[in-house]
C-alpha cells in the first residue's frame, strides 16, 4: 500500500511534516484533510524508472560550491524525473486518494454507472502537494518546492512527479551535503485539500512572547520573503495583544478565479498598507497557536490560514536555533535601523543581489543585501557572515534558515543606501545596520552610481500600473495601464453589456476621478481582455478577438470614452489588447467616431515583426505586456513548474523583438511603453537602452525605478562622452 490517509501517518516513517499534521488531525484540530505517498511509493517509483543509480552518478563528486553546475545537475535530474512515468499500481492508489476527496467511501460502495453518475455531477477539487520533511533537528524551509491549485487526475501525477524532483533542487543538495546528511531523505509526499485564503502567515513562540505575522492571500508571499508582513507580539499566557506593526504588502499570491492558477498579483494600493487581522481573529490565531504548541511539544513554527472566516493550520514544524553571540558596540558606525529576524552579529563587505546572475558575487565573509529573502539564496548562506533585505520577516524560508544556521539576518532596510564592498556590521538582536566605510568597489569607482538623492525627471517616462481607478501618484508620468479586470473586479462586464449596458457605462466612468487628477498627463485605459473557460487561456479568445467576437462591451468602452471626452477629458486612451494582425486592429477602428487615444498591446510576435505596417495606419501608443511577449516568443508558460525556468524577459530574442519595436515607432514618431510586472532593475537597464518611450511599473516601486533610471540614463550619457573621446 503506497497511500495512507494522513490521520493513519503520525509514524517519523512518513516524514515529520505528516507526522505533525497526522497528530493534530487526530486532536480534531482544522487541519485540512489530506493523504500521504508514502517512502515505498518513492522507492517503487525510482526503480521502475531506474533512476537511483543514474541520480546517485550525478550528485555523488558535484562540488555543491559551484552554482552553476549545482543547477545544471539539479536541471538534469528534474528532466529525468519528468520524462519517467509512475508504476500503474502506485498511479491507481494515487487517483483513488484524489477522488477520495470527491467521493466518500461510502458512495464508492455504490460502484458502477451510479458512481461514474456522482464523478460526472462534482467539480475537481484544487488540492496542495508538498514533500514531507525527513527530519526532526531541522525545519528545512524553502527546500523543497509546493504545487498549489493542482486539479484533476493528470495535474495531480505531474505535480507529484515535480515535487520528488524538487527533493534534488540546488538548495536541497546543498543542505544535505553541507550537513552531512545522506541519501534524498524518505521521498513522502502530503496531498491535502487546499484552502483559497483571503488571508494568511505563521505564529511562533519568539523571547518569551507569541508573535504572529500575516499577509494577503496565500503564504507564499511571505515564505518568500515579497513582502514585509503585519507583525503582532501577544502576551504568551493571556494573548492580549502588546505590539503590533503594520507592514509593507506589496504583494500578494492568489487563486485566478478563470484558470484556477496560483498567480503572483501586485496589492490593491488601498490594501497594502490595511491592517491584516482584527483582535478576534488574532485571538483565534492564538488560541489554536497554544493547543498545536500543545500537541506538538517544543517550541513551533504554525503556518495558518483564513478561508471565509475559518482558520485552517496548513504545518506545524521545531524551530531548531543555533546559539548566536553578540560583540557590536552602538556607537560602531552609523545606524541604520530595520527588524532582526535572526540573532547574532556579523561583519564584512556587502554583495547587491538583484537577481539570480548575481549569485557568482557573493564570496565567503561577505554581507548578502537583497530586496526580497528568497528562498534561492539557500545555497550561499554558507558563505555569508549577515544578510540584509529591504522584505521579509520571521515567518520566510530564508530567516527560519538563517536561525538554524547561526547566520545574522535584518529586514525593512533600504539598500540602495549601500555599495559592493562597503564594510558593514549586522547585529541581528538589535535589528540594526551599522556603517563602517563608505568605500565602494573598483568597477564603480569612474562612475559614481551610489544612491540617488530626490526624485527628478529622466529621459525615459515613468508610468505607472493601476489595477483599478482609485488613486493616482502626482510624481507619475502619467498611467501607463488601467485594467479592466481591476476596474470590474470579478464582475463579467461581457454579459452586462448584453443585459444592462448602462451599469456597465456607470462603472466605466468612475474613470473620470482619476483623469480628472492625471490631467494633462495621459490615463491609458486597456480595454476588457479575459477569454471564458479556454483550454489555453494565454492562446484562446480573448482579448481584441473577443471583443470582435461579442462587440457589445467594446462598444460600451468606447461610448464611456467618448463622454469623458465631451467633459474635456481627452488625456484618457485605449489600448487594444492581444492584437495580432492588422484586419482586427482595422475592424476596431472603424466602430470609433471620434478623434481617440489609440493603441495596441503587443503580446504576440506576429504583431512586433509586423509593427511597421500598424504604425502607417495611425497609432498613439505601442504597448507592450512584456510577461506575455516572453511567453509567446519562448514557447514557455511560465505557470507550468516544468518548463517556467525557461522564461525569462530579457532573453536576446524577446529584446531583438523589443528593438525592432523601437526603430519603428522612432520611425513614425509613436510612443513605446513597457508594462513590467515586477520590478527588475536588470531589465529595466536593457528597456532603457533598448530605447523604449515609457516604462510602466507598480506604484510602490516608481521613485527607486525612477532612480535607477536616472542613473542607468547619466551612465549611458558618459559612455557616450568616453566613446566620442575615443573617436576623437
Amino acid at each position: 500500500m503506497y497511500v495512507v490517509w494522513l490521520e493513519n501517518a503520525a509514524e517519523e516513517e512518513y516524514g515529520e511534516k505528516a507526522r505533525l499534521l497526522s497528530v493534530l488531525t487526530r486532536e480534531r484540530m482544522p487541519v485540512p484533510e489530506g493523504f500521504v505517498i508514502t517512502r515505498e511509493g518513492f522507492e517503487f517509483f525510482l526503480k521502475k524508472n531506474n533512476l537511483r543509480e543514474r541520480i546517485e552518478n550525478l550528485i555523488e563528486n558535484l562540488d555543491v560550491d559551484d552554482y552553476k553546475k549545482l543547477r545544471e545537475v539539479s536541471r538534469e535530474i528534474r528532466n529525468m524525473f519528468i520524462a519517467s512515468h509512475i508504476p500503474d499500481t502506485l498511479k491507481k492508489e494515487i487517483v483513488e486518494g484524489y477522488e477520495g476527496f470527491l467521493i466518500r467511501k461510502e458512495a464508492k460502495s455504490i460502484g458502477g454507472p451510479a458512481l461514474d453518475f456522482i464523478r460526472a455531477g462534482r467539480d475537481n477539487i484544487y488540492v496542495a502537494v508538498r514533500v514531507s520533511g525527513f527530519s526532526r533537528n531541522s525545519s528545512l524551509p524553502g527546500l523543497f518546492d509546493t504545487f498549489l491549485g493542482v486539479s484533476g487526475q493528470r495535474g495531480v501525477l505531474d505535480s507529484v512527479k515535480l515535487a520528488w524532483a524538487s527533493l534534488y533542487s540546488p538548495r536541497a543538495i546543498f543542505y544535505r551535503r553541507k550537513r552531512g546528511i545522506e541519501g534524498d531523505g524518505l521521498g513522502c509526499l502530503i496531498i491535502q485539500r487546499m484552502v483559497d485564503p483571503e488571508k494568511s502567515g505563521v505564529a511562533m513562540s519568539v523571547g518569551g512572547s507569541v508573535m504572529i505575522e500575516g499577509s494577503w492571500g496565500f503564504g507564499n508571499s511571505l515564505s518568500y520573503g515579497l513582502v514585509s508582513p503585519d507583525r503582532y507580539v501577544l502576551d504568551s499566557y493571556s494573548g492580549e495583544i502588546r505590539e503590533r506593526k503594520i507592514g509593507k504588502k506589496v504583494w500578494m499570491y492568489r487563486r485566478d478565479g478563470m484558470t484556477g492558477k496560483i498567480a503572483k498579483e501586485c496589492v490593491m494600493r488601498e490594501k497594502i498598507n490595511e491592517e491584516i487581522l482584527d483582535e478576534k481573529e488574532t485571538g483565534k490565531i492564538f488560541e489554536v497557536y497554544k493547543r498545536v504548541s500543545e500537541c506538538c511539544g517544543g517550541e513551533q513554527v504554525m503556518e495558518w490560514a483564513i478561508e471565509r472566516g475559518r482558520i485552517y493550520v496548513l504545518q506545524a514544524r521545531s524551530l531548531p536555533r543555533k546559539n548566536m553571540t553578540e560583540n557590536i558596540p552602538d556607537e560602531e558606525g552609523e545606524r541604520i535601523e530595520g527588524y532582526g529576524v535572526s540573532g547574532g552579529s556579523g561583519k564584512g563587505p556587502v554583495r547587491i543581489i538583484m537577481n539570480t546572475d548575481d549569485f557568482g558575487k557573493i564570496g565567503n565573509g561577505d554581507i548578502i543585501a537583497t530586496k526580497i529573502l528568497s528562498p534561492e539564496l539557500v545555497p550561499f548562506l554558507g558563505k555569508a557572515t549577515g544578510v540584509i533585505s529591504e522584505y521579509g520577516g520571521l515567518g520566510s524560508s530564508v530567516s527560519l534558515m538563517c536561525r538554524e544556521m547561526g547566520i545574522p539576518c535584518v529586514t525593512e532596510i533600504d539598500i540602495s543606501r549601500f555599495s559592493d564592498n562597503q564594510i558593514i556590521s549586522v547585529s541581528g538582536e538589535k535589528g540594526s545596520v551599522y556603517c563602517l566605510s563608505s568605500e565602494i568597489g573598483e568597477t564603480d569607482t569612474s562612475i559614481n552610481i551610489g544612491r540617488f538623492e530626490g526624485v527628478t525627471a529622466t529621459e525615459v517616462k515613468l508610468m505607472i500600473d493601476l489595477s483599478n481607478p482609485s488613486g493616482y501618484l502626482k510624481d507619475a508620468d502619467g498611467i501607463g495601464l488601467l485594467t479592466s479586470e481591476g476596474v470590474f473586479r470579478e464582475q463579467d462586464p461581457v454579459y452586462m453589456a448584453r443585459s444592462n449596458p448602462e451599469n456597465v457605462l456607470s462603472v466605466l466612468l468612475g474613470m473620470e476621478s482619476v483623469a480628472r487628477e492625471a490631467y494633462p498627463k495621459t490615463v491609458w485605459y486597456r480595454s476588457y481582455s479575459r477569454g471564458v473557460n479556454e483550454v489555453s487561456p494565454l492562446l484562446g479568445a480573448r482579448g481584441v478577438r473577443r471583443s470582435l467576437e461579442e462587440p457589445e462591451m467594446l462598444k460600451c468602452e468606447i461610448e464611456a470614452l467618448k463622454r469623458l471626452y465631451s467633459k474635456g477629458l481627452n488625456n484618457v486612451g485605449i489600448i487594444l489588447p492581444f492584437v495580432s494582425s492588422l484586419s482586427e486592429f482595422r475592424t476596431v477602428k472603424q466602430l470609433i467616431p471620434f478623434s481617440l487615444k489609440l493603441g495596441i498591446e503587443v503580446s504576440v510576435p506576429s504583431a512586433a515583426l509586423e509593427i511597421e505596417s500598424f504604425c502607417k495606419e495611425g497609432l498613439n501608443l505601442v504597448s507592450v505586456n512584456l510577461p506575455e511577449l516572453a511567453q509567446l516568443t519562448l514557447g514557455v508558460d511560465r505557470g507550468d513548474s516544468r518548463v517556467s525556468h525557461l522564461y525569462s524577459e530579457t532573453n536576446p530574442a524577446v529584446m531583438k523583438l523589443i528593438e525592432g519595436i523601437v526603430r519603428a515607432c522612432r520611425k513614425y514618431n509613436i510612443e513605446t511603453s513597457v508594462s513590467i510586472e515586477r520590478y527588475d532593475p536588470d531589465v529595466v537597464e536593457k528597456l532603457v537602452r533598448a530605447g523604449v518611450t515609457s516604462i510602466s511599473v507598480s506604484p510602490d516601486y516608481l521613485n527607486e525605478a525612477k532612480s535607477l533610471v536616472s542613473r542607468i540614463e547619466k551612465r549611458m550619457l558618459l559612455e557616450k562622452m568616453r566613446d566620442a573621446e575615443i573617436v576623437s
